[in-house]
């Protein structure tokens, strides 16, 4: 068993980079919520005019009959909504910068430790009428991030990182390739006296590798996708009030 690399920066440094990063994206999410979301509508609310529904100066229902009544009050609450959407696309951009940081730091060696867990599970699993039993009933993400907390700790983190991987493994394919190619080479696919396949644990490390270089690249394509539709709800505001 190979050692980990002396260079390889501690948890508790590879922790402190990530929570400051997250912090850092949700910060940037949150100034872009107030200076972008809230000064459009302020400004969109600067643009009414005229004397409105006079139900929405009565107060209490008759101002969520005005709401209901009145597109341009409708457009200034899904406007001021838009304060809350970038600040949660700040906290999912946070998210990915945090793992970005994880995945750089640790990213193989969890990727080897999580593909040799699995493929021993793999490897352990009985047979039924000569085919593997689910391996949803045999990979829980309970026992897998116990065995990866001297790597990524414990917390709520390991086990999202473990739960992302198992998703989107394609398992079912996975399993089935690699039973053909045992019984292509007249060896048990599992069982007491299946031994350990390298082959199966490369696979896994490098489809593992691949899931989390993917789980931790930030997308800026939902920000411009909110851009847009903040661009074009003012649009369609302007339009009603002018």
């Amino acid at each position: 068993m190979s050692s980990e690399p002396a260079s390889q920066p501690s948890l508790v440094r590879t922790g402190a980079k990530a929570g400051l990063a997250f912090a850092g994206s949700v910060i940037k999410g949150g100034l872009l919520g107030v200076i972008l979301g809230g000064g459009v509508f302020v400004f969109y609310l600067s643009q009414l005019q005229g004397p409105g529904n006079p139900a929405a100066r009565a107060g209490g229902f008759g101002a969520i009959v005005a709401l209901f009544t009145s597109p341009p009050l409708m457009v200034a609450v899904l406007l001021f909504l838009f304060v809350g959407v970038y600040v949660m696309l700040g906290v999912a951009q946070g998210r990915a910068r945090a793992m970005q940081h994880l995945v750089a730091a640790r990213g193989e060696v969890v990727a080897q430790k999580l593909g040799g867990a699995i493929a021993g599970r793999i490897e352990a699993m009985p047979r039924t009428h000569g085919t593997l039993q689910r391996a949803a009933d045999w990979l829980s993400v309970d026992a897998l991030s116990k065995q990866l907390a001297p790597v990524l700790g414990e917390g709520k983190a390991a086990r999202s990182v473990v739960s992302f991987v198992l998703n989107r493994l394609p398992m079912s394919e996975m399993l089935a390739e690699w039973q053909e190619s045992r019984a292509a080479q007249g060896e048990s696919a599992a069982g007491e006296d299946a031994a350990p396949d390298p082959a199966l644990r490369a696979l896994l490390t490098r489809r593992i590798n691949e899931t989390l270089q993917d789980m931790a690249t930030p997308s800026r394509k939902p920000l411009y996708i909110a851009l847009g539709a903040h661009v074009a709800l003012l649009g369609v505001g302007l339009w009603l009030v002018n």
